[in-house]
C-alpha cells in the first residue's frame, strides 16, 4: 500500500513537471493553509507547515485546481469554462 508521504511526492512531482514550483511545508503559505501565486508566468504553490499528511495533500490538490482555473480563465472571476456558458 502507498503510505500518504508517498502519495504527497508523487503529485508534488507530477505538479513541478507541469512547470509550477512547490513548496511543502516551509512557510506559513501567507496565513493561510495554502496558497497559488502567478507572476509573469512564474507559477507556485505554497503548502503551510504544521499541517496532517490528509491536510497536506488535500490542500496540494485544492491549489493545483486553482492553477487548472486560472489556466482557462486568468480573472478568476467565475467557472463559466466549465458549463460551456
Amino acid at each position: 500500500m502507498v503510505s500518504q508521504r508517498n502519495r504527497i511526492l508523487r503529485l508534488k512531482n507530477f505538479i513541478e513537471s507541469r512547470g509550477i514550483s512547490v513548496n511543502l511545508a516551509k512557510n506559513k503559505a501567507r496565513g493561510n493553509r495554502g496558497v497559488f501565486i502567478q507572476k509573469k508566468n512564474v507559477y507556485r504553490i505554497d503548502v503551510a507547515k504544521d499541517l496532517t499528511e490528509q491536510e497536506e495533500l488535500s490542500v496540494l490538490v485544492h491549489e493545483y485546481a486553482h492553477f487548472l482555473h486560472y489556466s482557462y480563465d486568468k480573472d478568476l472571476k467565475n467557472l463559466n469554462f466549465i458549463f460551456g456558458v
